[in-house]
Order: C-alpha cells, then structure tokens, then sequence
C-alpha cells in the first residue's frame, strides 16, 4: 500500500467520500468489514516509516485546505496546522488499539473533527457581533440563517432568547403560526415569556419550530469551554435536552451556533442533527425529533 492508496482509505473509511459529508454530518460506517480484515494490518505496518509521515502530511494539508475552501477562505493559523494534524495522529493511535473496534474508533475521529471545525468557524467574535445585529432588526435574514424554510412556518413555534422587541415571534405571528417568545429582557404578554432558558420548564411534544440565535448554544459553548462553569455546563445540558423533548415528533430546533460536544451523543433512533455552514463563517444545526 503506496502513500495515495493509504491516503484515500483512511479518508474514505474515516470521514467519507468527501470533505462536504463531514460537514454535513454524514458519518460513513460502510467500512468495518474491510478495516478489520485487512486494512488495519496494513496501517498499522506503516507506522514509524517514511510512508507514514507522508500520509500524515498529506491528510493534514488537503484538509486545511478544503476547510479554507468550505469558508470561504479563512486563514488557518499554525495552532491549527498543529492540531490537525494532532487529530490524524490519535486516529492512526486508535487503529492500533486493538481495544476499539471501527465504530469507536470513527466515532472518536469524527468527534474531534467536528469539533475542530466548530472552534474554528465560531472563533472570531466580530462574526458573531455581526449576525446578532442583523438579526435584531430582519427576521428575515434571521431565518435565512437559521436554514428555516418557507414550508416550515406551521403550526407553534417558540424563539429562545427572542430579545426585547421579539422581532421574529411577532413576524411568524403574521405569518399565522402560533408564535411564542422568551427572553429576560422582554415582558411578559400572551405571546412572550420574562424567562431565564436555564429554569424555564419547557412542555412535552409541543413545538412544531423553535429558533434560537447567538443566545442559548451561544452561551452553552461558552460554558463547556471553561472549566469554572462545569455546574453551569450540566445546567444548560439538562435544559438543551428539556428542550429537545419540547418539539414534536417531526418538529426542529433551528439554532446558531452548534454544540457539537452534545450532538453527537443525541439517539440516532430519536433524534436527526444536521449542520452546515452560514456565511459568516459559524456553523449552524438543525435538529430533528423523528421519534
């Protein structure tokens, strides 16, 4: 096995056919068979060789490359450069563990992966800033986003963290949709809610959409990434899935940014997570209850 045939299998078996799946979430679980039996020796044999260190470079530069690409072409920094190429190193770790099977062992990867790109794409707050502003003021450009489609405006919907004037709660309201909005910083009327997110007991199999920008994954981001809030991270974990259980069978969370660290322990069975990215460079999620 050459450096390009080690290269396309690992890419292959590990984040699908192509750079475009592994954003959207399309793990590919087509290649145990193959693994165990055979590929997995073969990896294994080129470790601590000159053909190793050439797939790992090579793996590390065509994925920075697609990812400046897929953002329009952001800069990498060499922090980045390091820490992918950290990541294919713990894959091939893992291939040599014979401890974990192939679907541990991609699960992990594509974790890491998927994670790295969430860092990456929601690291400058100037990004951020920019869509909060636009979105105080256009409901559309709010739902263009979030990726919510015109067919989706049905039935009840809540908007978490909706903001002072409830820009988006009263535009769906006229669109006919049975709207409902919470934030602190709103009062309280038949239509909006004076709540804090983490408190706020969301009701069972009620929601047919619910949106959420730059606020509540915002802040659940914020907390999982420091080691002080670990108390506030558990909060906003029971509240994230309090929330999830809010939706209907068929219902979606619409939201900005992603939490990729809670997405991928989400049922597969219950519930459908689809990400992908908006234009300014932040990576957004839609999950579905399917059950």
């Amino acid at each position: 096995m050459d450096t390009e045939q080690l290269y396309t299998y690992i890419l292959t078996a590990f984040e699908g056919k192509s750079f475009e799946n592994l954003i959207l979430n399309k793990r590919n679980t087509e290649h145990k068979a193959s693994f165990e039996n055979e590929y997995r020796e073969k990896i294994i044999e080129k470790m601590n060789t000159d053909e190793y260190t050439k797939v790992m470079d090579k793996l590390s530069k065509s994925f920075l490359t697609n990812l400046v690409k897929g953002t329009e072409g952001r800069k990498v920094t060499k922090e980045d450069c390091s820490k992918i190429l950290e990541i294919y190193h713990k894959l091939i770790e893992n291939i040599s563990d014979y401890n974990k099977d192939y679907e541990r062992i991609a699960l992990e990867h594509f974790t890491q992966v998927r994670n790295f790109i969430n860092d990456y794409t929601t690291r400058q707050e100037t990004s951020a800033e920019d869509v909060e502003s636009k979105t105080s003021y256009s409901p559309e450009f709010l739902l263009d986003i979030l990726a919510v489609e015109e067919h989706e405006l049905k039935g009840k919907s809540l908007d978490i963290g909706c903001g002072k004037e409830a820009t988006l709660v009263n535009y769906l309201t006229e669109k006919g949709m049975d709207a409902k909005g919470l934030d602190m910083e709103c009062q309280d009327s038949d239509k909006l809610e004076q709540e804090d997110w983490l408190i706020k007991e969301y009701p069972e199999l009620t929601y047919d959409l619910i949106t959420s920008s730059l606020t509540f994954t915002k802040h659940f981001n914020e907390a999982n990434q420091e080691e002080a809030n670990d108390q506030e991270c558990i909060e906003y974990a029971l509240s994230y899935m309090k929330i999830l259980n809010s939706l209907k069978v068929g219902g979606k969370w619409h939201y900005v940014p992603s939490v990729t660290f809670i997405e991928e322990l989400l049922p597969e069975d219950k519930f459908e997570v689809t990400n992908s990215f908006i234009n300014d460079n932040i990576m957004r999620t839609v999950v579905k209850r399917i059950k």
